[in-house]
């Protein structure tokens, strides 16, 4: 009976001790496993700041080059383009009550997105489809790749789209006969081909083309001072594929 209690003293002494030998080392694991999981975490979150602390800056400074460079643009040539702008959006939304998603689809082949991209970008913006149709005009004819958020945070903050054309520097005649051109796309009038359709400029991807070498000869209503040298604001837009 003796011996018997030994060994069970023995075998339960063996047992704590086992015990408080691996303890520490699981503690120091989870200690670890915690220490890493947050620093994974932080690392996250710093990336995601960082990126936000680049584009953010970038696309407001952006956004106000447009703004000051179309206020120095002739305040006529602005309004007729304007004018003309209300109208193209007016014609796709008269449309687009008939049926949106043939509008999305017409529009997500002409600019090379899917359907659903289109539907969920204008439930983002809270516009209507032709202003969409303009703003993705615009920023598929620019040079400096200028999204569509940022023309519409500028349309949304009163300026218009004639002086967000014009401060993109795009000629302002080309810029209404590209967007009178997509329109027909997005209400079915013209087949969606890809190929969107050209507005020239000093800063259209495309170059300033015939309408610059026009306005710099004294051709036609100029679109005053910052835009092109003053490009006509008049002389009808060259079209790709239509």
């Amino acid at each position: 009976m003796q011996k018997t209690r030994i060994l069970i003293v023995l075998t339960l002494s063996m047992a704590i001790a086992a015990r408080a030998g691996a303890g520490p080392g699981a503690a120091g694991a989870d200690v670890g496993a915690s220490a890493t999981g947050a620093a994974a975490g932080a690392t996250t979150a710093s990336t995601a700041q960082a990126a936000a602390g680049v584009t953010a800056p970038d696309a407001r400074a952006q956004a106000e080059a447009i703004r000051a460079k179309g206020a120095g643009v002739a305040k006529a040539a602005r309004d007729r383009a304007e004018a003309r702008l209300a109208k193209v959006a007016g014609r796709v939304d008269a449309i687009a009550q008939r049926g949106g998603q043939q509008v999305a689809d017409r529009l997500a082949q002409e600019f090379g997105v899917t359907a659903q991209a289109m539907l969920d970008e204008k439930a983002q913006l809270r516009c209507g489809w032709g202003e969409l149709t303009i703003a993705h005009t615009l920023a598929a004819n620019s040079d400096a790749n200028v999204d569509v958020a940022t023309l519409f945070e500028l349309h949304q903050d009163g300026v218009g789209w004639g002086q967000i054309a014009a401060g993109m520097g795009l000629d302002l005649g080309d810029a209404v006969s590209a967007a009178q051109a997509e329109a027909r796309v997005a209400t079915g009038h013209a087949n969606a081909d890809g190929r969107v359709a050209v507005a020239h400029g000093d800063g259209s991807r495309f170059g300033a083309g015939a309408n610059a070498a026009a306005g710099a000869a004294g051709m036609g209503a100029h679109a005053g001072a910052g835009v092109g040298g003053g490009v006509s604001a008049t002389v009808p837009g060259v079209h790709v594929g239509r």
